[in-house]
């Protein structure tokens, strides 16, 4: 890949991400080099057709690889555009379906005033309308020059992903229980794409592991309805909801995607889809479910050519665990020093403002919002502001708790409750909050004084609102 960046600013980063499978980490983005008159040239390591994110400028624009293709790209702060190149016409095929557009009903304010209407209203004017604009742009797809091979990858990714948009809408906009499941179900129903067949692209992944998530809505639905006993295979997987219970206290949620994935994907599929829930933990730092879940994926997959790979990271978690147990930075609250009020914990750090994080290692938002702590601490590094992380993990977990905290460097004091036990601290803390919902993660900061001043406070991600947030409290 080459070009031009018009006006270029040497401030600026040109990079492109390149998935392993499906999803959107920094872990798989690449720096490209630009020179100072703007231009750049680039050899991509790709064996077999990718699909790939160019970003410059809070510009993001998906590009369609293969091996042995060009692509002749030039760009300006708010445009990209295909100039030449054997990759050509795919590319601008998939810009002329505005692939990379956010939908109508992800925007604000329509997303808000979208919660409010019923289900049938919702099947009208969200539903229906999304598909026919994806019918319109099938036609695009299919009036272009491509082989039908790609023809193929574009529509199943654009379908894919305008359904995986679909299913966001109906998990995050506030609607109610039982209008986002009947959504869930009326969306996935009518779905067609063909679970057996290895389409590749990152929007089929992804389209997966939301299928998945509707396999799990629609047999609790159908467990409520018809009075399933727990003893009895769950509908779609294959195993009881006891079996169920005592093997993600092993492996994890992670697990049970993998039972639900070889119980309706085709293997070749299955395979390429727990690689990348793998390859997840190790950036999680989870190792004891990495751990887990590599040795049943290895069960299955006998000549997985990840494998040694997936040992590599095993073993560098390893070695950040015995590296962090000796670290006097970590503070673990054992068994035996009771504390029955976070209170009791707050008052030993009066003279410093408190950042409390409620967390799971269960959890998987409050693993994304542990990504963003070193930035945050490094922020704080000589200010008078500790950090306390109260984890709700039951009894059994409580080794796997303590090895997460020291591969994850997670400097300052913790606590762990099961889920009776952490009930009065929740109460605690939001006993003056409007919302008392115990959702997690929840962020709480107590002040010099040791008062709770902030309920609800602001995630790490927030990056510099909850700066300014910590420094109004810090300079009181």
């Amino acid at each position: 890949m080459s070009g031009r960046i018009w006006n270029y600013d040497p401030n600026k980063v040109l990079e492109i991400n390149i998935p392993l499978v499906f999803g959107f980490y920094k872990e798989n983005s690449q720096r490209i080099t630009v020179a100072g008159d703007g231009t750049f040239e680039v050899a991509l390591p790709i064996t077999a057709r990718k699909s790939a994110t160019l970003i410059y400028s809070g510009v993001f624009q998906t590009l369609l690889l293969s091996p042995g293709k060009d692509l002749i790209v030039n760009l300006t702060d708010s445009t990209i555009v295909f100039i030449n190149g054997s990759a050509l016409t795919e590319n601008k095929t998939i810009q002329q379906i505005k692939l990379d557009e956010v939908p109508f009903f992800m925007k604000a304010p329509y997303l808000n005033n979208l919660a409010k209407l019923s289900l049938t209203q919702l099947k009208q004017q969200v539903l229906i309308r999304c598909l026919a604009d994806c019918n319109q742009m099938n036609k695009v797809i299919q009036s272009s020059s491509l082989s039908t091979q790609l023809k193929d990858y574009i529509h199943t990714e654009l379908y894919a992903q305008r359904i995986n948009h679909l299913n966001d809408f109906a998990r995050v906009a506030e609607l109610p229980k039982s209008t986002s499941d009947s959504l869930i179900l009326e969306l996935f129903e009518k779905a067609s794409i063909n679970l057996q067949e290895d389409f590749g692209g990152p929007s089929f992944y992804s389209f997966l592991d939301n299928y998945l998530r509707y396999l799990e809505t629609k047999a609790f639905v159908k467990i409520r309805a018809e009075k399933i006993p727990s003893s009895e295979p769950i509908p779609y997987f294959g195993i009881s909801l006891d079996s169920a219970n005592r093997l993600m206290t092993i492996y994890s949620k992670d697990y049970w995607r993998f039972i639900g994935a070889l119980n309706n994907f085709s293997k070749p599929i299955v395979e390429k889809y727990n690689f990348q829930q793998l390859v997840n933990l190790y950036h999680d730092k989870d190792l004891t479910h990495l751990k887990a879940l590599a040795e049943a994926h290895w069960k299955i997959f006998l000549t997985d050519k990840h494998k040694p790979l997936i040992e590599s990271y095993i073993a560098d978690l390893d070695a950040l665990l015995v590296a962090n147990k000796q670290n006097k930075q970590i503070r673990v609250i054992e068994d035996d020093q009771p504390i029955s009020s976070i209170y009791d914990l707050i008052a030993e750090l009066k003279g410093k403002v408190v950042y409390l994080d409620v967390w799971g290692t269960w959890c998987g938002p409050c693993k994304f919002e542990l990504k963003y702590t070193p930035e945050l601490k490094k922020r704080y590094m000589d200010k008078d502001i500790a950090f306390v992380y109260l984890d709700m993990d039951e009894d059994n977990r409580d080794q796997d708790w303590k090895d997460f905290i020291r591969i994850n460097n997670l400097t300052g004091t913790h606590l762990r409750k099961n889920r009776t036990q952490i009930s009065p601290f929740w109460k605690e803390l939001l006993l003056n909050a409007k919302d008392k919902a115990e959702y997690y993660p929840q962020y709480f900061i107590f002040d010099k004084t040791g008062k709770l001043v902030v309920e609800k406070a602001l995630r790490p991600s927030n990056g510099k609102q909850l700066y300014d947030q910590l420094d109004q409290i810090l300079n009181q």
